[in-house]
């Protein structure tokens, strides 16, 4: 039944909104797309010039729908029985069992010290957009929330000059494996090797296998890569696992099998495939993922890898990025495709900082999403409709307020795949931050930190308590306010190099 109800949930968040065309000012009509004298709204089209289309398309999409919000208690009712028939007072309770954050107030401890953390700086972004908009339209109203993600894309364009034509004929595909490869061989000493693949072995002629060879130890996995963008293929970016890693009665070891799945531009007569700036952050994050599951060496295949603790998941991953917008890093692998020239000093300095632009304000609104998450699968009854309890949570956790009736719950799919761990992110992200700061940061390709990121953190999966391998690697409790404080180190650290970037530029 609660696979049922989230699978249906899912496919509802995606669904359009048909509106007539005389219910829209005849100015927009032609903004959206349209069937006859349908006009269909099939997301919030955040990087409309027109602010009018954003609010239009915001107000639209997310009003309530009485099928989701059918599902949605039903789903949450569902789970709230399921932990309770278990022994839990609340679904939290349950799914947070094992996790570093293992019980709802300690989730929540993380969110009110972050969100005290971080509120002024979100609300010094949120003012700096709010100017822009003036600048822009001074007749276009207050900042809403249907204009932080355009506000967010036009400082990078403006302040930052950072743009995908600009930056991808230094991005091929074939330069960023290269990048991949260094720093696999600098940090492991593991190489990517190009693989022949057998007649029937593979889904699709464009996938091709990289065998992941240790110097000293052979042979440790197989890594599938469907890289390129193709009909009918789904377009979420992930990694997922064929056959887990496990020790054998022989006492061999049954070596990983993975995929890694993006949507990349295929390759053309005039260039190679050519990536923006955040299909290499995803890129790098995904191989994180594949990294996790090459070196894990566990006991069993149920705990290998990336099959462990969700907010512990995501940290090899997260700790990619990091290195995806590391000078030195960059100075080593993005060459021009047809040049071989590497990629300017200033560019690299502009690209490093447009991804650390109105990072507080991103981060509240990540910790308005988790405390939500929270509060659905906390206490039941809920103390209201789950459109009263998010716009009561977001008066506590986001500096712009709610839009009245609009349901972006219903549109929320992460409840499912994520019920009450979507905290995990942050904590992830607070964790490899961590990593990066106290190992990689002065030297993003020492072997020793490798070699000892590599032993004492992906080798155990999910096979030793993630709280004492965090303990135990980063030499300190992962408490509350021990994470909170590095998020907020994080940002003010960021803002610095954001606010020296912007100042070269305009200097």
């Amino acid at each position: 039944m609660i696979l049922n109800l989230g699978q249906q949930f899912v496919a509802g968040t995606s669904t359009p909104r048909l509106v007539k065309k005389s219910q829209l000012p005849s100015t927009l009509r032609n903004v959206f797309s349209s069937d006859g004298d349908t006009i269909l709204i099939t997301g919030l089209y955040t990087d409309s010039l027109d602010a009018v289309a954003r609010e239009m398309a915001y107000r639209i999409f997310l009003h309530p729908d009485a099928t989701q919000d059918k599902i949605l208690n039903q789903l949450l009712q569902a789970r709230d029985e399921l932990a309770k028939v278990c022994g839990f007072n609340t679904y939290s309770e349950r799914a947070l069992r094992g996790s570093i954050f293992d019980r709802p107030g300690k989730v929540l401890s993380f969110l009110e010290k972050l969100s005290k953390g971080i509120w002024d700086k979100a609300k010094k972004d949120f003012e700096t957009m709010s100017t822009m908009k003036l600048e822009e339209n001074a007749i276009n109203g207050p900042l809403g929330p249907w204009d932080v993600p355009y506000f967010t894309q036009k400082a990078k364009k403006d302040w930052l000059k950072v743009s995908s034509k600009e930056y991808s004929p230094f991005f091929s595909l074939g330069a960023c494996m290269d990048g991949l490869n260094m720093i696999f061989q600098s940090l492991y000493r593991i190489q990517l090797v190009n693989t022949e693949l057998t007649k029937g072995e593979c889904w699709s002629p464009d996938v091709y296998k990289l065998a992941v060879e240790h110097e000293k130890e052979g042979l440790l996995g197989y890594i599938y890569c469907d890289f390129y963008e193709r009909s009918g293929k789904p377009s979420q970016d992930c990694h997922f696992t064929i056959r887990g890693g496990r020790a054998l009665q022989d006492g061999s070891y049954q070596i990983p099998i993975v995929v890694l799945m993006l949507n990349l531009p295929s390759p053309r007569w005039s260039s190679p495939s050519l990536l923006t700036p955040s299909m290499v952050d995803n890129l790098f994050h995904e191989m994180g993922h594949a990294m996790h599951s090459m070196l894990a060496r566990t006991q069993y295949q149920h705990v290998s890898g990336t099959r462990c603790s969700t907010d512990f998941a995501e940290v090899p991953s997260i700790l990619m990025e990091y290195f995806a917008c590391d000078h030195r890093v960059l100075k080593k692998f993005a060459r021009h495709f047809q040049t071989q020239e590497p990629m300017p000093d200033d560019m690299v300095q502009r690209l490093c900082a447009s991804k650390h632009l109105f990072t507080a304000s991103e981060t509240q609104l990540q910790v308005f999403y988790a405390a939500i998450d929270q509060a659905y699968h906390g206490t039941h009854p809920l103390k209201g409709t789950t459109t009263e309890v998010l716009a009561e949570t977001q008066k506590s956790f986001y500096g712009i307020p709610y839009v009245a009736n609009t349901a972006w719950q219903h549109r929320f799919s992460h409840l499912v795949g994520y019920g009450a761990k979507y905290y995990s992110y942050l904590v992830s992200r607070a964790l490899a931050y961590s990593i990066w700061n106290k190992y990689f940061e002065t030297d993003p390709f020492n072997a020793d930190s490798g070699n000892k990121y590599r032993t004492q953190c992906l080798a155990h999966g999910g096979g030793k308590n993630p709280k004492n391998l965090v303990a135990d690697f980063l030499g300190v409790q992962p408490e509350p306010e021990v994470l909170a404080d590095s998020l907020v180190n994080e940002i003010e650290y960021y803002e610095n190099h954001v606010k020296t970037a912007t100042e070269s530029i305009n200097s």
